[in-house]
């Protein structure tokens, strides 16, 4: 059986930059020790940085990235770790040798056999005016990998399963990007009657200050369409179409590997799809849990499934409280917990994440 690892690394101790990277590499050094892995191994990673402006140049030099980190693909974003650390990493290794990768750390391409996955990520730097609108640049972004997708005779209606959009002024400016979003899913065809893709809709920046979105996406080749699993709870939660948005609330691929779900970003909600427990982040973490409860179960998973979650607290004060209840209720599953407002203000906490049906 193929091995896979969802691994989430946080320093321990505080100090500068430099010392943080330093803590990092040898817990990922050890890691792979343990687990007999190399760099060959590693298929993506993702970058959590308290300030992104001024310390991801530094990230992107370090040797921990040139050696490990640039062998898979990387993405970055502006996400304060809760934990007060300045750097945290989120990532996804295939213990398998025949994995073969090609490419850049922002756009690759792994292979395991007949499957491929394809990782891209899109950020927007300088430049002024319509441009830099956040829905110009959400329709760029998909634009882009949709003219990556083409070169492989591959599109995103059909191939691409799993989107993060990451929006600098989330509060303000989510409105635009959903429309965008909405109407580039209706020139490609994707509408309330095929499928949508499964997203997390998030706040978050990247390493340039002028940018109003960032985003990531995830496509897959070698899956027909008998193998997708789009979940649906509708005891619980209710179609995203109702109230205007465009994703899916998560998608189930049967790989070679196990069946993958891919949770999107899931909030205290209801089946009329209203927020559920206003004011309490408790309350709303607990039923937000058994809303993925309810769409594991849809995909023939359950919570033992989960193979690591990013949680994220608009309020830093909700912390420990929110903390503890996740250790209760997912003991064991690896969490990172960041500050990132989520899409709608009265929703306190959202937790994304990935769980593997053998």
């Amino acid at each position: 059986m193929i091995k896979e690892y969802f691994p989430i690394f946080e320093p321990l101790s505080g100090g500068s930059l430099q010392v943080q990277l330093a803590e990092l590499e040898a817990q990922v050094a050890r890691f792979m020790s343990d687990n007999r892995l190399s760099p060959c191994h590693l298929l993506m990673t993702r970058v959590y940085l308290s300030d992104a402006a001024n310390s991801q140049p530094e990230v992107e030099q370090h040797r921990l990235t040139l050696e490990v980190l640039n062998s898979g693909f990387v993405s970055y974003v502006e996400q304060p770790p809760l934990s007060g650390c300045k750097v945290a990493l989120q990532q996804w290794w295939i213990g398998d040798d025949a994995l073969q990768k090609i490419g850049t750390p922002d756009k690759m391409i792994a292979r395991l056999g007949e499957i491929a996955f394809y990782f891209q990520s899109v950020r927007f730097a300088g430049g002024v005016g319509e441009d830099n609108a956040p829905d110009a640049q959400m329709r760029s972004a998909f634009l882009q990998h949709q003219d990556w997708l083409e070169t492989f005779g591959m599109n995103v209606a059909d191939h691409c399963h799993r989107t993060w959009i990451f929006v600098r002024d989330v509060d303000r400016e989510y409105a635009a990007v959903v429309k965008s979003r909405n109407e580039y899913f209706s020139e490609i065809g994707l509408t309330k009657n095929t499928h949508f893709i499964a997203s997390t809709g998030i706040g978050g920046a990247s390493f340039d200050t002028s940018a109003a979105v960032a985003a990531d996406f995830f496509s897959v080749s070698g899956v027909p369409a008998s193998d997708v699993k789009y979940l649906q709870a509708l005891d619980h939660l209710n179609h995203t179409h109702e109230y205007g948005v465009a994703f899916e609330r998560g998608t189930a691929l049967n790989l070679p590997i196990g069946r993958h779900l891919l949770i999107s970003g899931t909030a205290s909600i209801d089946c009329l799809g209203q927020c559920v427990y206003r004011g309490d982040a408790v309350r709303q973490t607990e039923r937000l849990v058994q809303n993925i409860e309810a769409l594991l179960r849809d995909g023939g998973a359950s919570l033992a499934d989960m193979q690591y979650m990013v949680c994220y607290l608009r309020d830093l004060a909700d912390y420990p409280a929110v903390k503890a209840c996740l250790q209760k209720l997912l003991p064991g599953v690896p969490c990172l917990m960041t500050l990132a407002r989520v899409c709608r203000p009265e929703w306190l906490v959202e937790i994304e994440g990935i769980a593997v049906r053998r």
